[in-house]
Order: structure tokens, then sequence, then C-alpha cells
């Protein structure tokens, strides 16, 4: 930043320079600010300058004079010199402008950011969900793609993205998440299977995957559980021991027929048992849930040790928290938002992420199931949430994702749409400040990514935010590498 000079009426030339440098040129002179002698008082000196430090921008002012001031009188201080007390003070009125500065610098929101689409599989028919975490210990993010209609489960791996086989012969693979379970450094997976949309038909295998000493290798499998329409599965610690549950999230209930899937259905969790071969005693979390259970996700709710748990469906944004602790231990659910308002099957949510615009959390999602909108929620002083559609023009939305993309300490959105015929594309949301309200729309990779499954990670290292999208009708998978200004730490 270069020095700006600027001179008052009364031939008093100032100096704006970036604050730091300020402090040590003003540190290190012997005089370092110096008034004309024929010039103000000491209340007028500061009344001046802090006229100047109010100036726009980051820069503040070093006050200097055109001519040098005449000698003292013996025992009497020149007047246009600052004495050791007016030193003191004129840093401590400097320091408050620079904090100031940069508070409001920071509550500044960033613009939106550049993204550049990288090909990881350019033919993975049906694909349908993605997985970013490091499967060789080597230190970065490498990416699973599950697709619904190949037997074979493969990852990729970063940064050359050459394909590896995790497991061969499970149809109807539909979802997985991954947990170092014996911590190696390399994850174990769960793995759900033989999915259908009909639950007599679906016999709704979990599984989990090891690594067998060598990652590259396929993986060997055990089974968790036989549970029809077994849809969405993750790892969470409901109970604060530090040891990770595993949570099954069955689509439908064993009675429910489309259109509208009357029936309830059971979200369900497993503790971990000694011997992984099982057995994997199944637990109920919540067995009033209504119609279609389609997402559930981890979040830190209220700061404690414990993992709360997020659903969306029918019903709307459900929270479920594990209170007490071993046989005690139960849940409390609690209806936060309906979502869409309609009857089904075009209600509740299809999926939910939480982040945060500063201080405050905000709920983002996608609504209703399989739906066009993007609503944003925000939390009043009742502990009640607002619900705004900030975009409503998706043709078949599925997941949503949050994430800082532009590093401006305000979390945004990005949101796929699997609209078939070549119209999918990648929507993102930049949060214009930390009220919730204002969102500016970008579209990235259009009618090129029918976006079903969403990550979001630092793949490349350089510590911003990228995504990863599997595309259904489009049949790839990428990575969006973001172009943006790096977040400050």
């Amino acid at each position: 930043m270069q020095p700006q000079m600027n001179t008052d009426e009364n031939g008093s030339v100032f100096i704006c320079v970036h604050p730091w440098l300020h402090f040590v040129q003003f540190m290190q002179n012997e005089n370092p600010c110096q008034f004309p002698k024929d010039s103000l008082d000491w209340g007028e000196r500061m009344t001046r300058l802090t006229r100047w430090c109010n100036a726009p921008a980051i820069v503040h002012p070093v006050i200097l004079s055109e001519r040098r001031p005449s000698p003292p009188e013996p025992n009497q201080q020149a007047s246009g010199e600052v004495t050791a007390a007016e030193k003191v003070l004129l840093l401590m009125l400097l320091s408050a402008v620079i904090a100031g500065a940069h508070s409001a610098a920071a509550e500044k929101p960033a613009g939106p950011v550049e993204f550049r689409a990288h090909v990881i599989e350019a033919k993975i028919p049906g694909g349908y969900a993605v997985l970013v975490t490091d499967l060789n210990k080597d230190g970065r993010p490498d990416v699973v793609g599950l697709t619904s209609r190949l037997t074979e489960l493969a990852w990729y791996e970063n940064p050359g993205w050459e394909r590896h086989v995790l497991a061969e012969s499970m149809r109807g693979l539909v979802n997985m998440a991954a947990c170092d379970l014996d911590g190696d450094g390399i994850p174990e997976l769960a793995v759900e299977s033989e999915f259908d949309m009909v639950a007599a038909r679906s016999r709704g295998l979990v599984w989990l995957l090891r690594h067998d000493g060598d990652p590259r290798k396929p993986w060997k499998a055990v089974t968790v559980d036989e549970l029809a329409t077994s849809h969405h599965v993750a790892w969470a610690d409901v109970d604060g021991d530090k040891r990770k549950e595993l949570i099954n999230a069955p689509l439908i209930g064993a009675k429910a027929l489309a259109p509208k899937y009357e029936d309830r259905v059971a979200l369900v969790y497993y503790r971990v048992p000694a011997d992984w071969t099982g057995p994997w005693e199944r637990r109920v979390i919540d067995d009033s849930l209504n119609g279609v259970l389609h997402r559930v996700r981890v979040v830190q709710w209220d700061g404690d040790r414990r993992e709360e748990l997020l659903t969306a469906g029918f019903d709307g944004i459900v929270l479920h928290r594990a209170v007490g602790a071993g046989g005690a231990l139960r849940w409390e659910n609690r209806l936060l938002a309906k979502g869409h308002e309609e009857g089904a099957p075009r209600a509740g949510a299809s999926d939910v992420a939480m982040g945060r615009l500063g201080k405050r959390r905000f709920l983002a999602s996608v609504e209703p199931w399989h739906g066009n909108e993007v609503v944003v929620y925000t939390e009043d002083n009742a502990d009640r949430w607002q619900r705004r559609v900030i975009f409503d023009g998706l043709v078949e939305g599925h997941e949503i994702c949050v994430g800082d993309f532009n590093g401006d300490g305000l979390e945004d959105i990005v949101a796929g749409d699997r609209a078939r015929g070549g119209r999918g594309s990648v929507h993102f949301f930049y949060a214009q400040d930390a009220s919730g309200v204002a969102w500016l729309h970008r579209v990235v990779d259009s009618e090129e990514m029918s976006g079903s499954g969403c990550a979001v990670a630092d793949i490349n290292g350089d510590r911003r935010l990228d995504v990863v999208m599997i595309g259904g009708a489009t049949a790839n998978l990428k990575w969006y590498e973001n172009l943006g200004a790096t977040p400050r730490r």
C-alpha cells in the first residue's frame, strides 16, 4: 500500500500509510510526530488528528511538519513537539482506529469467487453419492464415488485420480460414511446397498468395510444389519464418550407406497461392538417420523461433548439429541421447522446443513423432497426459526452443503440440481451480511452437472474450500477448484 500525502489549511503535512508501517515509524523516529512551532495547542492537535483518523479505508496518518520548529528557550519545551504522554495517547487513539477499521473490514462480505471444474471420472452412470476422506494416509483427501447402477464401489486417489476398487458385487449401492475406528489413520467405511424404493424389494444391507493392509486393494466387508430401504448413514458421538456410533436412516417404512408413502419410519443407531463381525445391536432414536426420511446430518448443536443429529424428510427438519448415558440414555426429538407445507410428496425437506454467519448459526435446506427451493432458516431470540426461500429455480434439488468459500467469515451455500436432460447445474449462494436475509446467487458448470451428491473440502491444499459433486443424469464426477481469496486465519 503506497503512502498518501495530504496538506491541511495550516500547512501541516499528513501522510497516510498502512497502520503497522505507521506504528514502526512512530516508535523508531526520534522526532516521530511534529507540528509547526506556531501551531495549535494539544487539544486542537488531538481534534485534528481524530478528524484525519476518520478518513476511509485502512490507512492512518503520520503527521509531520513542512518546516522545523525554532529551538526552544532554556527549560522550555518546543510547542510543536509531542510529549511522552501525548505520544501514548496518540498510540491509544491509533490502536482504536486500527481495530475499528479491521473490524469493519471483517464484517464486510466478500463477493463471489471463481471455480474451475476438474473431471475425476467422466463416465460413472447413475452417480448418486460422494465422500471425501484420506484413504491412503498421505495427507491428501481422496474421493469415493458411489453409483447405484454399478456393482463396484471405487475410490479415486488424489492428485492423479487413479481408480481403486473398494468392494465388488454390491448391488443397489446408495450411501456411505467414513470413520477411523481403530486409530490407524485410515478410516473404515459404512456402506449401504441393495436399496429399492419399494420396501418389499429392498434388503437394505448395511456393511462395514476395512482395508486389509493395502487400501489400494479390495477391502474386507462384514455385515452390520439388514433393514429395508436403508438409505442414509452417518457416524456420530451421540453420548460424548469419544467413540462414534453408527446412524442409519431408512428412507420409508415397511408399508409405505408411492406417491405419499404413508407409514412411520424409524431412525436407528448401533454401538460398535468389540468384535466388528457382530452382532451389532439396533437401537431406536425416533420411530415417530412420517413418510420419507431422506437425510441425516451430524452437527455440534450446543457446544458440549456430544454430537447431535438433524434429519430432513416429510416432517420437515427435526433435531435429535441424546441425554443421559449408558442404559439410561434416551432421545429428545424436536421439530425445528416444517419445511415446505404442501401435500405429500411435495412436503418437508430433502436435505439440511447447519452453517454460521459470524457467531449466528443458520440452517440451509432443499425443499420440498427432491424440490425446487433453496431455503435459509435464521433463529430469533425465542428459539424460533424464520423461513426464507432464497431461490426457487431448481428442477430437482437433492443435497446441500455450506462453507466459507470467499473467506469473509460468513458461510455460503452450494446446492446441486440433478435435473434430467442436460439441465443440471451447480448453484452457489453467497451471504451478503450476518442477518441471513440477503444472498447473491451464482451458477457454475451450467448444464454440465446434475448434482446428486455433494461434499466440501480443501482438495488441493491451498487453504480454500473446494466442492466435489457427482452427477446422476450427467454420469460424471468432478471437483470444483476454488480460485478465490485465501481465508483469513
